[in-house]
């Protein structure tokens, strides 16, 4: 652990190990400097991915944990029909939503992950891949009782098509995307992904969000108990 910290450049930090299904991960406390410690650790690893956490609960807590192991969990995610799947959710309650107009569009700040406050601690996982943090940590899909391999699935096509990568897991989950979608189409169809997965997300209607997604340089799914 020692050598991950240096790495990371978090040698002088609290940190502690946790198993979560038999994998080990890294909880560094960040409190009051999370944003630094995101980027010395994102800078120093390159085997290993970092991303905070609101609370620290959900990772040193067994009672978080997904019910099967993070290996499991992509596996299962590599198969899932992610169209279908989203498709099967959706219709639950996209054919009953005002779909609104393009105008409706808010800007950047309204999606701000910071909006939330500071993250307690910095999780080091396992794996390099950006997606891989849904296998280990609930989102706001997951810790209200959805099955997280579609969120896993989700996440990876955001990562392959998007550069989406997580920096805050949790309840209000943010990503950085540095190709945001380009086409309007394309757009509504991440809107509908997002708040069929977190739906407290748009802020505002379903065709503003996705016409906001066009150029937002950074996403906050959001969903409450």
């Amino acid at each position: 652990m020692l050598d991950l910290l240096r790495a990371a450049g978090l040698d002088g930090y609290e940190a502690s190990e946790h198993d979560i299904h038999g994998s080990t991960v890294v909880v560094v406390r960040v409190e009051g400097r999370s944003s630094e410690a995101l980027r010395s650790a994102r800078a120093g690893l390159t085997d290993h991915y970092p991303v905070l956490v609101d609370d620290i609960q959900q990772v040193i807590d067994p009672d978080f944990h997904h019910k099967a192991a993070p290996a499991s969990l992509i596996a299962d995610a590599g198969s899932l029909d992610l169209d279908a799947r989203i498709a099967e959710l959706s219709a639950r309650w996209l054919g009953e939503r005002e779909p609104g107009s393009d105008d409706d569009a808010l800007g950047p700040e309204h999606y701000d992950i910071a909006g939330f406050g500071e993250s307690e601690a910095l999780v080091i996982l396992p794996r390099p891949e950006p997606w891989s943090v849904f296998a280990y940590l609930g989102t706001a899909w997951t810790i209200l009782g959805a099955d997280p391999e579609t969120m896993l699935a989700a996440g990876r096509r955001w990562y392959d098509r998007y550069g989406a990568e997580p920096t805050v897991a949790g309840l209000a989950t943010g990503f950085v995307v540095p190709r945001p979608p380009a086409d309007p189409a394309e757009a509504w169809q991440v809107a509908v992904e997002h708040v069929t997965l977190a739906g407290l997300t748009a802020r505002t209607t379903l065709r503003g969000y996705a016409r906001s997604l066009e150029t937002l340089p950074h996403w906050t799914l959001y969903n409450r108990p």
